[in-house]
């Protein structure tokens, strides 16, 4: 009888033991599970405020300049327990550093349900991706990124031109030169050497029409990187198109 008792209990102890590592098990399953989500809305907010940046400022933000009562908020955390904190990878190439980088987490398997690597899926997906894709290079965890996109045909064209190595100036003002300028909510302007200046709209750029001061710029070499087609008014005059071979025709 006494033997019989002691037998069950052996029997009972693995069961519990089973049954309490997979309680844990899922425990540590959601609560990594929210861990990532709240990650992937860090980098998000970060592709969002990093676009705001651009609008505003006319200027490549750094990290800590987002990190701003104007943009991200001070109290803003990019601590990150499963790697590197959140930061730039490469900001030219809008890309943050991958941040799922430790071996503790990039090997973790669910054992409840037999998944393997379930935190690097859940990060990898575009389930709650809007601005950023995540790129994991499973030979080497140093080519890994997330690539975050500009929305706007504005932001586009300012990250273009700065992206470049040149400048624009917050407001337009006559005695600039060799910059760019943001003009109005619509316009921006290339002030060449010699203060004259071209206009071109900020959602098309180099793709759509523009405007000069004058016909001393119809010979600048900005005018060669406009697309074939496009039309170049003079103000308050004349016109021109823009045709191959950089040549540029008078039209009535």
């Amino acid at each position: 009888m006494i033997k019989n008792f002691f037998y069950s209990i052996l029997l009972f102890i693995p069961l519990f033991a089973v049954d309490t590592l997979t309680v844990d098990n899922l425990t540590a399953q959601k609560q990594d599970t929210l861990y990532i989500q709240n990650m992937i809305e860090i980098e998000e907010n970060i592709a969002k405020n990093f676009e705001k940046y651009l609008l505003t400022e006319y200027s490549i933000p750094t990290m800590e300049k987002l990190i701003s009562d104007d943009y991200l908020g001070s109290n803003f955390s990019v601590i990150n327990k499963m790697g590197e904190n959140i930061d730039f990878k490469d900001s030219s190439l809008l890309q943050l550093k991958y941040a799922v980088t430790k071996d503790a987490y990039r090997k973790k398997r669910d054992l409840t349900v037999g998944i393997d690597n379930y935190i690097i899926q859940l990060y990898n997906r575009d389930l709650y991706r809007n601005y950023t894709y995540a790129y994991d290079d499973t030979t080497d965890n140093s080519k890994s990124y997330i690539e975050f996109k500009l929305k706007s045909a504005e932001a586009k064209t300012i990250f273009k031109i700065l992206n470049s190595g040149s400048t624009i100036a917050k407001t337009c003002i006559d005695s600039l030169k060799n910059t760019y300028c943001n003009y109005d909510t619509n316009s921006i302007r290339w002030y060449n050497s010699a203060s004259n200046w071209i206009e071109y709209d900020k959602k098309n750029f180099e793709d759509g029409n523009v405007t000069v001061v004058s016909s001393s710029v119809i010979n600048d070499p900005k005018l060669d990187n406009l697309k074939v087609g496009v039309y170049i008014f003079i103000q308050n005059t004349s016109r021109y198109v823009k045709l191959i071979d950089n040549k540029i025709l008078k039209v009535d």
